[in-house]
């Protein structure tokens, strides 16, 4: 097994090399990765036939075709991508550069899975690939073929220090694990996710969980069944089931069960003809183990369509429950088989109840005509992601995240959300070493401990046509500038009275009058924040008016003037 560790050391080197930084190198690399698909499609599709007997078709509608587009989609935009993004600055940080910049991760170990043995370990590869990272695959040991395949190819295109392929069963899965990586990615069951991350835990390495879950399927009374159940049966039975997002079981009133139960086996005769064993577009169990676990969750059911296998082909005839009771095995478990469950309810709030009561699926599916269905079944329930009036396609969307939540997983990818889930978002602020005033309030001694400065009327004038400057925190003239943001001490002519505002603090104690958010103070007092000074203002000489005679007289931001003096009113605002 120390072979699996000199593979890890190597693409840590390789990475560590700085190889995979430039934008250049990771274009070539998703270009290669796309010359690779395209020159070698027969030899994926032969072992996508081999391992879950897909033909050439069905290979690139459900596997190679996504991986085409994600690739593409991932070199048209990766230069946008890896720009830096610049964030909203606060009042203090005006004149710094801040900024989020996306870097690699490092070593990445992504973890595939045997349903879709070529899709579920390439795509999320692409998005590793596009962030910068060096990717070290396990192929599932389930999906043999492809396995191999994979493991044959892929260094005849990518580098083979940076991209490495480790096959093997639980032994080598186990062992690898014990390596540290910057990020694994798992696609697969929810007890080997446990496993995973209980791995990833010892070197505190994050992790995304692609797992799955019991995807529900509502079905109201008030949609165009022919439409629906055609969907359905599409999304169901492709692949022979062995889809992680594919509608687990249907929910429906008892009184359009039959119509729902006609309607798919018209679609499954559309799709497979009258015998589906004899279909080339019709899969295999991946097992015998799989086989027998699926064929035992038929056994006491109401069988109204299917239910029939033959191990020797791994073959499960497509297969339609009615009356299912919730507490049957087959409704504790994910499928993950051609069994279609259906489950009686009697309104849609039943319905919303039945799937609450119950782990966060994968997947939601509702088909309704109305609106208010559809709205009132997303906003009511909770999902990984939901599609109305159809199922599966929002995992083809790119800007849409792919993922999990709850026990169907957690972390997401697909398009800029995989470059994203592969990157660290480092934070970034780029300040001068210039212009250090403007910061010398943050320094001890903090200003409570500095004399005041009495200054001139003409001085406390010149003090206002600064007011606009970062960091000045009075309001007056043009001025605006949160007081809140500051401590400030106001001295009155008659003694020493205070009124301090703390920032993010909502008690105060204050001298003046307080009307909203607006503050007229007993005497011209301003502190320039920059200084970090206080400064008196001269009293006037006669006496001044009362706070609720200022607050009549001036406005918000405005210098007044009291009939009885000549003093100027600063008004302090939270505006």
């Amino acid at each position: 097994m120390s072979k699996i560790s000199d593979v890890v050391k190597r693409a840590r080197a390789a990475f560590n090399s700085g190889l995979t930084r430039p934008l250049q190198f990771r274009i070539q690399q998703l270009e290669a990765l796309r010359r690779m698909i395209q020159e070698r499609q027969a030899d994926i599709t032969e072992a996508l036939a081999a391992d879950l007997h897909k033909n050439e078709w069905t290979a690139y509608r459900e596997e190679v075709g996504y991986v085409l587009e994600e690739i593409e989609y991932m070199i048209k935009n990766l230069h946008e991508w890896v720009k830096d993004e610049p964030v909203e600055k606060t009042p203090e940080t005006q004149q710094d550069e801040s900024y989020i910049h996306s870097e690699p991760l490092g070593v990445v170990l992504i973890i595939g899975t045997w349903n879709y043995p070529f899709n579920l370990v390439i795509q999320p590869m692409a998005g590793a690939i596009a962030a910068g990272n060096a990717v070290v695959l396990k192929p599932s040991e389930l999906s043999e073929n492809m396995a191999n395949l994979l493991a044959t190819i892929l260094p005849q295109y990518l580098d083979k220090d940076l991209y490495p392929v480790i096959n093997g069963g639980v032994p080598e899965t186990t062992e690898v694990l014990k390596e540290r990586f910057d990020y694994i990615f798992y696609t697969g069951s929810m007890g080997v996710g446990k496993i995973v991350m209980t791995a990833a835990a010892k070197h505190l390495t994050p992790v995304t969980l692609e797992l799955g879950g019991k995807s529900p399927c509502y079905v109201d009374k008030d949609c165009n069944l022919d439409v629906a159940c055609r969907r359905i049966a599409w999304g169901k039975f492709m692949n022979s089931g062995q889809t992680c997002v594919a509608p687990d079981y249907i929910l429906c009133d008892p009184s359009i069960q039959h119509q729902i139960v006609e309607k798919l086996k018209k679609s499954l005769k559309e799709f497979y003809g009258e015998d589906a064993k004899k279909s080339r577009d019709y899969g295999r169990i991946i097992n015998a183990r799989h086989f027998q676990r699926v064929m035992g969750l038929i056994e006491g059911q109401k069988v109204a369509h299917g239910g029939t296998g033959d191990m020797a082909s791994r073959y499960i005839a497509p297969t339609i429950l009615t009356d299912v009771d919730p507490q049957s095995q087959v409704m504790q478990e994910e499928i993950f088989g051609p069994v279609m469950p259906i489950v009686c309810v009697r309104s849609l709030e039943e319905a919303i109840q039945f799937i609450n009561q119950r782990e966060k699926p994968l997947a939601l599916y509702v088909f309704s005509n109305s609106n208010n269905v559809i709205k009132k079944m997303i906003s009511e329930t909770s999902s990984g992601g939901v599609t109305a009036n159809d199922v599966i396609v929002h995992i083809t969307v790119h800007s849409l995240p792919f993922g999990g939540v709850g026990h169907s997983g957690m972390g997401a990818y697909h398009g800029r959300k995989s470059f994203e889930t592969f990157s660290h978002r480092r934070s970034c602020l780029v300040r001068s070493l210039l212009n250090d005033d403007a910061h010398k309030a943050r320094y001890p001694p903090s200003p409570a401990k500095q004399p005041i400065e009495e200054c001139t009327m003409e001085q406390a004038q010149g003090l206002q046509q600064v007011a606009s400057r970062p960091g000045l925190c009075l309001q007056g003239g043009q001025s605006k500038m949160p007081w809140q943001a500051l401590r400030t001490t106001i001295h009155t002519g008659s003694g020493s009275s205070s009124w301090e505002q703390e920032r993010n603090s909502s008690s105060c104690q204050r001298t003046g009058s307080h009307r909203g958010s607006v503050m007229v103070v007993a005497a011209a007092v301003v502190v320039r924040a920059d200084t970090a000074r206080t400064v008196l203002l001269p009293q006037p000489q006669q006496q001044p008016l009362s706070g609720a005679q200022r607050l009549q007289q001036g406005q918000d931001g405005e210098m007044v003037a009291s009939p009885a003096a000549s003093c100027p009113i600063w008004v302090l605002s939270d505006q």
